[in-house]
C-alpha cells in the first residue's frame, strides 16, 4: 500500500458532512501535493416498461442533469475550499449515474485516500448516506477518512496518534500517519500495541490513525470503528493492515 496521498477522492452530496470532508481533503491535498477527486452519485434508470422513445428522452435528460450537476459539484467544491482558506491546483469533478456505493468503489482503486463526511449519529443514521459510508469502510482496500460535519481542517495538522490491535502490525498506518505529518509539521505518535479504549483515542491529539483488518468482522466494528466515530472528537483515518 503507498503511504502517499496524490490522488484524494471525496463522495460528495451537498450536506454539510459533505462539505466538511471536501474541506479537510483540501488542506490534505495542498499539503501533500496531490490531485482532489470530488464524486457526486445520481442513479437515473429507466423502468423496465418504458418504450424506446421514452428511453431515448430519459437518456437526453441524463446527460443534461450530468452537465448541470458537475458544474454545480465544482462551485461547491471551491466554494468549500475558500470558506477553509485552501487553494488546490488540481480539482476534477466527477458525476457518475449509478448507486452511491457502487461510484465510490469504481473510483476507489485509483485513489490514495477516500474522504468521507459523517454526522456521527447512533442507531441507523449513524453513517453518512445510511450505510454507504459503512459499505465502503467494510469493501474497499484504500484507506479511508471520516470527517464529521462542522470539522474544520485545522485539527488535522497538529499532532496525530496511530494505533494497532494486538495482532495487527499497523505498519501501513504509521507509514500514512508520517507522511501526512511531514507534509504539515505535524507529530505523530506511534501508540501501536497499547491497550486504549476508543473514547480514550483522542487524548492530546486531533486525529487518529487506526489499522483495521482487512476483512471487518462485526465485533471489530462494534468494539473499535463505530465508537472512534461516534466521538466526533476529530477524523479518523483507517489504514487497511494488509497490501492491496
Amino acid at each position: 500500500m503507498t503511504a502517499t496521498l496524490k490522488r484524494i477522492l471525496v463522495p460528495v452530496d451537498f450536506g454539510d458532512a459533505s462539505a466538511a470532508a471536501v474541506q479537510v481533503a483540501g488542506a490534505l491535498a495542498r499539503g501533500c501535493g496531490g490531485q482532489l477527486t470530488l464524486l457526486h452519485a445520481e442513479a437515473l434508470e429507466a423502468p423496465l416498461y418504458f418504450t424506446s422513445d421514452q428511453v431515448n428522452a430519459l437518456a437526453a435528460e441524463r446527460r443534461l442533469r450530468e452537465v448541470q450537476a458537475r458544474k454545480y459539484l465544482e462551485t461547491f467544491g471551491r466554494r468549500q475550499l475558500a470558506a477553509a482558506g485552501v487553494t488546490v491546483d488540481h480539482m476534477t469533478a466527477v458525476i457518475e449515474s449509478r448507486p452511491p456505493v457502487e461510484a465510490i468503489e469504481r473510483h476507489a482503486a485509483e485513489a490514495d485516500l477516500i474522504v468521507i463526511g459523517t454526522h456521527g449519529r447512533r442507531g441507523p443514521s449513524l453513517w453518512w448516506l445510511g450505510s454507504v459510508a459503512e459499505r465502503v469502510l467494510r469493501d474497499v482496500t484504500t484507506p479511508v477518512l471520516v470527517v464529521h460535519a462542522g470539522q474544520a481542517t485545522g485539527p488535522v495538522l497538529r499532532r496525530l496518534a496511530v494505533y494497532a490491535a494486538p495482532g495487527l502490525s499497523g505498519d501501513a498506518a504509521l507509514a500514512l500517519a508520517r507522511n501526512i505529518g511531514v507534509a504539515f509539521g505535524a507529530e505523530v505518535v506511534d501508540r501501536r500495541g497499547e491497550a486504549v479504549a476508543p473514547e480514550d483515542m483522542f487524548a492530546g491529539v486531533s486525529m487518529v490513525v487506526v489499522a483495521e483488518p482487512q476483512v471487518h468482522d462485526r465485533l471489530w466494528r462494534t468494539r473499535v470503528g463505530e465508537p472512534l466515530i461516534r466521538t466526533g472528537a476529530g477524523p479518523v483515518l483507517f489504514v487497511p493492515e494488509e497490501a492491496r
